[in-house]
């Protein structure tokens, strides 16, 4: 390993040849890190034979990962502020890594839970620390180009977890069966780890030491917040949603009282900061439960297999990643904002009156378009919401960001999973459900999230 080199390379505004490849080698800790989630979820059939898992088992397979993520992202980007960010996000590769082979080895639902939260600490202790690399390392257009990478980076690992894993499980490899998901991030991992290790610049804040209360009070609050989002029972969420709030005002009644919080409160003072937390909520929340909505219509509504959805949704992923690239100017973000409307009455449009055995042909324009609008919000998006943020909160202020990114994804799927179902008049997936009740269902749906896409255009326009 070379020596720790303690200011990045700036040249051409931080796109040097040392720069394009430490980029590369964080990107690809954020598709392995995305990928995983994913591909899980397809796999999830597959874990329930191998393991004999129940239902609830098979919950908190994924719920264990993204609770854990969720909770451990803002203490993971304050960790290097702390501790150096090269120095971090290497340790968040080389536990993820290790915990990807744990999850491969388990022998029972139990080990494998435990090991899919092992997982999602690891992760919350790598991805903050790549936005943070980004936001130091790089000026200018230079990091508008970076951050249209990381865009994306993420469009491409959502939609390649579905039909990669579609595609892995048909393949099964060495007969490893649902094993094989977890052991795709071991090459992923140590190709960003060996490149990391030689490129990444470190960086730091000057923080003296880390909050524990703080972290303490901001994870019970988000366990509280997203626990009971898995249920989707209005009573528990309700109560946990009155736990979190009384966490969160406690949380911060300590972190103004705190030298070095761990979330510092001037961040949140910021109108700037705000504003682009709840541009965030709307956006992912409603990408999000679109996702999962379409997932059921596709396959419970339409009769398409799981690769035969994946593949509907390959178009919006490769609109999205494309986009992403394009999208470096803020001016984008409406425009992105527009596209994503019609895309989504196009939806709704092709849903209400295309016949059931050409809708999933007819929904790929739409969902391109969509696609499309989402790309150019999600890169400018995440650019204005760092922008003006001082350096030594960069992990913070990242850490923040994903967070309210989680917080949006669970609150998406609970909220527009619980309008589905109850639009819908029985459980998705049911045999009781016929193809007018999934269509009246998905039209309602739809509309709910062209509202958060109409929410999010009015967010993101300058006033």
């Amino acid at each position: 390993m070379t020596a720790v080199i303690t200011q990045p390379p700036r040249t051409a505004g931080g796109f040097g040849t040392r720069g394009r490849v430490a980029l590369v080698a964080v990107l690809l800790a954020t598709f392995m890190g995305l990928l995983d989630a994913s591909i899980v979820t397809v796999a999830v059939p597959s874990i329930q034979r191998g393991l004999n898992a129940s239902f609830g088992e098979l919950q908190f397979v994924s719920a264990g990962y993204t609770l854990a993520y969720a909770v451990g992202l803002v203490t993971g980007g304050r960790l290097g502020d702390l501790y150096g960010r090269r120095r971090m996000f290497l340790v968040g590769v080389v536990l993820f890594v290790l915990a990807s082979l744990v999850c491969a080895a388990a022998p029972s639902a139990a080990a494998l839970i435990g090991a899919r939260v092992l997982q999602g600490l690891s992760a919350a202790v790598m991805l903050p620390q790549v936005l943070s690399i980004i936001q130091h390392g790089f000026t200018g257009p230079a990091r508008a180009t970076a951050l249209g990478c990381y865009g994306a980076t993420v469009g491409l690992a959502s939609i390649t977890g579905q039909v990669a894993g579609g595609a892995l499980l048909a393949w099964n490899p060495f007969d490893l069966g649902w094993r094989s998901a977890f052991l795709v991030n071991v090459p992923i991992g140590a190709l960003a780890l060996a490149i990391a290790a030689r490129t990444v610049p470190e960086s730091r804040g000057t923080r003296a030491r880390l909050d524990l209360p703080g972290a303490g009070l901001l994870a019970l609050a988000l366990v509280a917040l997203l626990l009971p989002v898995q249920g989707q029972d209005l009573r528990t969420v309700a109560g946990g949603l009155a736990a979190a709030v009384a966490a969160l005002a406690l949380f911060a009644l300590v972190e103004r009282r705190q030298v070095d919080p761990l979330v510092p409160m001037r961040l949140l003072a910021q109108r700037r900061m705000v504003r682009g937390l709840l541009t965030v909520l709307a956006f992912y929340a409603g990408n999000a439960g679109f996702f999962l909505l379409l997932a059921y219509h596709l396959q419970s509504g339409i009769g398409q297999d799981p690769m035969g959805s994946g593949l509907v949704f390959t178009p919006l992923g490769i609109a999205f990643a494309v986009t992403s690239l394009m999208g470096r100017r803020r001016s984008s973000l409406v425009c992105g904002t527009i596209l994503m409307a019609i895309g989504l009455a196009g939806v709704l449009t092709v849903v209400l009156a295309a016949p059931e055995a050409g809708q999933a042909g007819w929904l790929l324009p739409a969902l391109t378009l969509s696609g499309t609008g989402q790309g150019l919000v999600a890169a400018p998006l995440i650019g204005k919401l760092l922008a003006g943020v001082d350096p030594a909160d960069a992990g913070a202020a990242s850490g923040v960001l994903l967070t309210a990114t989680q917080v949006a994804n669970a609150a998406g799927v609970a909220l527009i999973g619980g309008l589905f179902a109850h639009a819908l008049g029985a459980a998705p997936g049911s045999p009781a459900a016929s193809f007018p009740d999934y269509v009246h269902a998905t039209a309602v749906t739809t509309t709910a999230v062209l509202a958060l896409a109409v929410i999010t255009g009015f967010l993101v326009h300058e006033r």
